[in-house]
């Protein structure tokens, strides 16, 4: 870690993000269990949001960062001075008590604001990748994240409505952010809504 943060403030930019790219999937890996791996987690994830945004990966680093944060809350006031640009870009991608910025209203408010709408569809979502140690010793769980839909029916500012296993959530995370979705939308035009997702980490026999 303390690697990947010299490379990052040297603006190393892919040798940073490599290196806590790998530490991340270590880590995933080998913890089984502690809520204090939530920010271990969370700094590994931040250091690969400031080597996305140093090359200029601005989704890619503002869905890390906001990853960060919910793991993390602290880092919602981490100085990101020290990494120039990089930190400048993240900085437009800070939360705020676990609500990240410019979130659009939830399905439910906005059919209270009038107008036919229509609740998002999943048209692709990739299984989550279940963490070696915790499909070793049988850990399992419904993992509940909120994320927004936009108009392009993606996934962003992903959050996390309540406290939930670090490496799990994590995984749930990594899984989402691949998801595809037909947008919703109000008198037939795409809209961003906020929306709640599950992911279910099941062992069959355990």
């Amino acid at each position: 870690m303390h690697a990947a943060n010299v490379a990052l403030q040297q603006a190393k930019w892919s040798e940073g993000l490599a290196i806590s790219d790998s530490v991340l999937r270590e880590m995933r890996d080998r913890i089984a269990s502690g809520e204090a791996s939530g920010d271990l987690l969370a700094a590994a994830v931040l250091f690969r949001a400031i080597g996305e945004a140093g090359l200029n990966r601005e989704d890619g680093a503002a869905w890390d960062f906001g990853v960060a944060q919910s793991l993390y809350s602290p880092y919602e006031k981490v100085d990101l001075k020290p990494y120039g640009a990089a930190g400048s870009l993240l900085d437009r991608h800070r939360y705020t008590n676990g609500v990240p910025p410019r979130s659009p209203v939830d399905l439910q408010d906005l059919s209270k604001s009038g107008g036919e709408v229509t609740a998002p569809r999943k048209i692709k979502a990739v299984p989550a990748e279940y963490p070696l140690a915790k499909r070793a010793s049988c850990q399992q769980d419904v993992v509940v994240v909120k994320a927004v839909i936009d108009q392009q029916g993606r996934t962003i500012s992903p959050s996390l409505p309540t406290r939930r296993d670090p490496v799990l959530a994590l995984a749930a995370f990594d899984a989402i952010r691949s998801w595809v979705f037909e947008p919703a939308t109000q008198d037939g035009k795409p809209v961003a809504v906020g929306f709640i997702l599950s992911v279910n980490f099941k062992v069959r026999g355990c």
